[in-house]
């Protein structure tokens, strides 16, 4: 992969002389940086019938819950968690019967689209000069914040702010603030202050002190914080009313377990979470550096407190979202913190800090920008992996079966929760199975991290009560991992002693499909499952009787 960077820097060396060696070397890295983000993302749109992953297509469903009465004839209530990703993901729905993989199409989009929007946001604010380097700052951007990654509905609060901000009209900035923060409301409680903090960072950034009093400079950035911040509560409560869900379901992030030990390499991240982060930091640490000796003197102390406090505070946050259970794998809940280091990094590498007495002398030595050009290249060669192919033959002929044996139950008055592939449901692959909205995989899986009593007891209550006639669930293994040794090991036990445990109690599985979802009956009833002769299935495993 080198040689192939260094051959592609000679070849836009040739074509482009004009401009420095390092320059056409870091834009060889980028375009293959590129290359290898469409590898790990282009594969994604996937024709395959069933999960990639292990909760892939549960992002589909619940997207489709803003047209549920079209879909599902019914209405249900919207989900708790992550709204504004699944506002996102409604839109296709909108568009007509579109296939599973368009679905797939839109969401690849987004996550390479709204990663580059921001880049472009950022670079036409800092006016980086000239199309090579605007293009070049472009790529490092969207490269730079896949490396979280930084999810794409969280990005859309930063969007306008970065385009529509201006220190020079605090009222207009004061409405964009206010819109961005409503937004924010609808994705995660650690993202409720972002908009507001990232206009008082451009303040800091642009809106040089001068002979006024700290406190009059610092009133409108108040007003922004407090404001924005109250907004996006607002906006919460607006969404709990809309989503027809009991408020207690969207407390789950503070009753969680908190696994500090994943701040270090561990087997859920080998890197850990603290070495990842100064990894991506390390090469803008040392331009920004370089930059706040050289011009310390030149801005108020008030301001460089106010940039590191800033930093600081959303560097702390990112490190408490990344430890609580069902994180700490990658660095994407340091997501706040990597969009003000990018910010922080453009403005120096652009020089357009605003002094507060002479002009900011800006510093962009060769070796540091291209070490910053060629480190997201290197992140995501070293941790990109190819993606597993899988059989879609097989996976279609375990669609067939679930569908028959749904169907079944469904026309004899029973009732089919699926707790895994519900999607099957939304793409119309299974029909004529009423749908039943509670206890879906992502939801429950969050309340049995949470070890919510609510939601867990009434789940408890209905498998006794053994409300459902068939159940479709990924295999139901029962073994306690040892987080020295397993990844995730944590979340697998919530999930084997809050829901894998009690469902085996009340249900046996009648059949296990070759792509692992297993269909499970009611213990008190006929088991007994025949697969059609005609598909020859040599390798399903009845566990019957278990």
């Amino acid at each position: 992969m080198s040689a192939s960077v260094l051959l592609g820097g000679v070849g836009i060396a040739s074509v482009w002389p004009e401009h420095e060696g390092w320059a056409s070397l870091a834009a060889s890295a980028l375009i293959t940086g590129v290359g290898l983000i469409l590898l790990q993302y282009l594969p994604g749109i996937s024709t395959y019938p069933l999960s990639l992953g292990w909760s892939e297509t549960s992002r589909y469903y619940y997207g489709s819950l803003l047209f549920a009465k079209q879909i599902y004839g019914v209405s249900v209530p919207l989900s708790p968690l992550h709204p504004a990703r699944y506002l996102l993901l409604a839109i296709p729905f909108a568009w007509g019967d579109l296939p599973l993989w368009g679905h797939r199409l839109w969401q690849v989009a987004l996550w390479l689209g709204m990663s580059l929007i921001v880049s472009i946001a950022l670079v036409k604010r800092v006016q980086i000069k000239g199309w090579f380097f605007r293009g070049l700052v472009m790529l490092w951007g969207a490269l730079f914040l896949l490396q979280g990654p930084v999810y794409y509905h969280l990005l859309l609060c930063v969007v306008p702010i970065f385009l529509f901000f201006d220190v020079q009209k605090p009222v207009r900035s004061l409405v964009i603030v206010l819109l961005a923060s409503f937004w924010a409301g609808l994705t995660r409680v650690n993202w409720f202050p972002v908009p507001g903090a990232l206009a008082i960072f451009l303040w800091l950034l642009e809106r040089p002190l001068g002979r006024q009093s700290i406190f009059k400079y610092l009133g409108w950035p108040v007003i922004y914080g407090i404001a924005g911040l109250i907004v996006a509560f607002i906006a919460q409560a607006f969404y709990v009313i809309l989503s027809k869900q009991p408020a207690w379901m969207y407390h789950s992030t503070f009753t969680s377990d908190l696994l500090w030990y994943r701040l270090f390499p561990s087997p859920t991240y080998p890197v850990g979470i603290i070495r990842g982060i100064i990894w991506v930091s390390f090469p803008l640490g040392l331009l920004i550096g370089a930059n706040f000796i050289r011009n310390f003197a030149r801005i108020n102390l008030w301001r460089w407190l106010g940039i590191a406090g800033i930093l600081g505070i959303f560097l702390v946050g990112g490190f408490v979202v990344s430890v609580k259970i069902g994180g700490g794998s990658n660095i994407h809940n340091l997501d706040a913190f990597l969009v003000f280091l990018m910010t922080l990094g453009g403005y120096f590498a652009a020089g357009r800090i605003v002094a507060d007495n002479e002009p900011f002398e800006r510093l962009h030595p060769a070796p540091i920008l291209l070490l910053i050009a060629l480190l997201p290249v290197g992140w995501h060669m070293h941790f990109s992996h190819p993606m597993t192919l899988l059989d879609e033959r097989i996976a279609w002929q375990d669609v067939s079966v679930i569908r028959q044996r749904a169907q079944e139950v469904a026309q004899q008055g029973g009732r089919v929760l699926f707790i895994s592939q519900r999607h099957l449901l939304t793409f119309g692959m299974v029909t004529g199975v009423p749908l039943e909205p509670d206890y879906e995989l992502l939801v429950l899986m969050e309340m049995a991290m949470a070890n919510n009593p609510r939601y867990l007891e009434r789940f408890y209550r209905d498998l006794e009560h053994q409300r459902f006639d068939l159940i479709i669930v990924g295999l139901p293994n029962t073994p306690i991992k040892d987080p020295t040794r397993d990844a995730f090991a944590e979340e697998n036990n919530a999930w084997v002693e809050r829901v894998v445990k009690p469902l085996l109690e009340h249900y046996r599985v009648a059949l296990v499909l070759p792509s692992e979802v297993a269909l499970m009956v009611p213990r008190t009833k006929d088991t007994e499952v025949i697969p059609p002769r005609s598909m020859g299935w040599a390798d399903w495993v009845s566990v019957c009787g278990r």
